[in-house]
């Protein structure tokens, strides 16, 4: 286990570095090895982690990184934990008795009762579905697979959209939605403007490679 967080701290540390320092990453994973073998894997990994943070804000790709990281942790980590809440306000209805649930007006409407419990289930596997696809595009954009990160955001503003709609069907109260594609949007400006970011700092450094 301590060796797995130690690889993972020396992988976050070289990504860190940038394309610029490839060598000095090397040269601290071909050193890594040998910390491995004398059992302080993770003090190693540690000050070569501090060591890159010390040096993230003097390169554009470390600074494309750590406004990669400040999105995750800022606004689509938080995004996941409210879908999940969302999940969690639906369980108690899973097992409560078929009186229905409030819709837009203070009281359930009596003609959609059966409709909307038979909802419940389908409403709380998708609320899971986007909290756990909000983790996942966390994780593509700190780890820069944009082809991915492309289809992941697709499939959330679609499973939104289908959400909404759902629930507009069945005459449900759709107050909560309103902050969240108010927020959705705002993700997706965030994520637009760090792909361009990350187009044009790697397309700068493709055309300082034959330079040096």
């Amino acid at each position: 286990m301590t060796a797995a967080v130690s690889r993972a701290l020396l992988s976050l540390a070289s990504r860190s570095l940038g394309s610029d320092r490839r060598t000095w990453a090397m040269a601290m994973e071909a050193e890594f090895e040998e910390a491995v073998e004398d059992g302080k894997p993770m003090m190693f990994a540690i000050g070569c982690l501090i060591a890159a943070w010390r040096e993230i804000g003097k390169h554009s790709e470390g600074r494309l990184i750590v406004a990669s990281y400040a999105l995750a942790l800022g606004l689509l980590i938080p995004m996941a934990v409210l879908q999940f809440q969302q999940a969690v306000g639906f369980l108690p209805l899973v097992e409560s008795s078929p009186v229905g649930i409030p819709g837009a007006g203070a009281e359930p409407n009596p003609y959609l009762i059966w409709s909307q419990n038979s909802a419940i289930p389908i409403l709380l596997i998708t609320w899971i579905l986007l909290g756990m696809a909000h983790l996942c595009l966390a994780w593509m954009l700190v780890d820069g697979d944009w082809p991915r990160i492309v289809k992941c955001g697709t499939l959330i503003g679609a499973a939104m959209i289908t959400l909404a709609l759902f629930m507009g069907v069945l005459m449900l109260d759709l107050s909560p939605l309103r902050a969240q594609f108010a927020e959705l949007a705002i993700e997706l400006a965030a994520v637009i403007s760090i792909s361009r970011w990350h187009i044009r700092v790697y397309a700068d450094a493709s055309r300082e490679m034959p330079a040096r």
